[in-house]
């Protein structure tokens, strides 16, 4: 059984690797002290433990690893290697028990890179985890003035009051802006029950906004944008009780107002609700 799921995951890694390298690009993990050798740091926080958002786990901390496995967390070595027995005794207790160990990972500009725990990233990705629980070191970049710099320690602010490390903005002043629109002062830190609810709003909104992924390229809206949009026309409080019919219905009057779901080529329309 763990080895015929062991063959699906890597022929998945394998067609993955292919279409990557058809396209020109590398097959394999980034490796983030690649990454950082080209760049000025600030220094680096301990954040603990806390669950992180398996979309947002993009690649390892050095380059050992990396070739083991697809952009994806795909495994790619053969079949009969230790990595794959190792692999299989992962699927094994995940299938049985549950994979419960937490990873260790560095964050970089929002994204995560694995230190330790990339067969276990690898398994539960598979398997369609969602989020994974990670002992995180964040790397702080420079404070440079640009627009990516600005959002980033625009969200390193909004993380310390809310916990929050799933959304992300395309335009700088959103995320004061969101904490505006959820009834909050600006120093407001949030409690267990606001991250609970505000999770659960998210997440029913992501679902119907289809594409989930907080590392959109500035110029295009982000679910985050979509989201604060949605909260300026019909407000949280009014929203956050939503049944998902209720929440469907004014969201179809989002799509239908500014047509969300083609990917708005420009976000020319929205610059009065969403600022820059």
């Amino acid at each position: 059984m763990y080895l015929e799921e062991y063959h699906k995951a890597r022929l998945l890694g394998q067609k993955e690797a292919r279409l990557i390298q058809s396209r020109g690009g590398s097959p394999y993990l980034p490796v983030l002290d690649e990454i950082l050798a080209e760049e000025t740091t600030c220094g680096e926080v301990q954040l603990g433990l806390a669950d992180v958002p398996m979309e947002l786990i993009v690649g390892t901390r050095s380059a050992g690893r990396s070739q083991a496995f697809s952009r994806s967390f795909l495994p790619l070595m053969a079949e009969d290697s230790e990595f794959a027995s190792k692999w299989m005794s992962l699927c094994k207790a995940h299938m049985n028990e549950g994979i419960t160990d937490a990873i260790k990972v560095y964050e970089y500009m929002h994204t995560f890179y694995v230190v330790e725990g990339h067969k276990r990233v690898s398994v539960l990705r598979y398997f369609g985890a969602v989020s994974i629980s990670a002992e995180i070191t964040r790397v702080l970049p420079a404070k440079d003035g640009s627009v990516a710099s600005r959002i980033y320690y625009e969200y390193v602010d909004f993380y310390k009051l809310s916990g929050v490390n799933y959304l992300w903005f395309s335009g700088v002043g959103r995320f004061s802006r969101l904490q505006e629109a959820l009834g909050k002062a600006p120093d407001e830190v949030w409690s267990e029950e606001d991250r609970r609810k505000f999770f659960s709003f998210y997440t029913r909104f992501s679902a119907l906004y289809g594409d989930k992924s907080a590392r959109e390229l500035a110029g295009r809206m982000t679910t985050g944008d979509a989201m604060l949009l949605y909260l300026d026309i019909f407000g949280y409080d009014q929203v956050k009780n939503y049944t998902q019919t209720e929440l469907k219905n004014g969201f179809l009057q989002l799509h239908e107002a500014f047509s969300l779901k083609k990917g708005l080529a420009s976000l020319n329309p929205l610059k009065g609700l969403l600022g820059r």
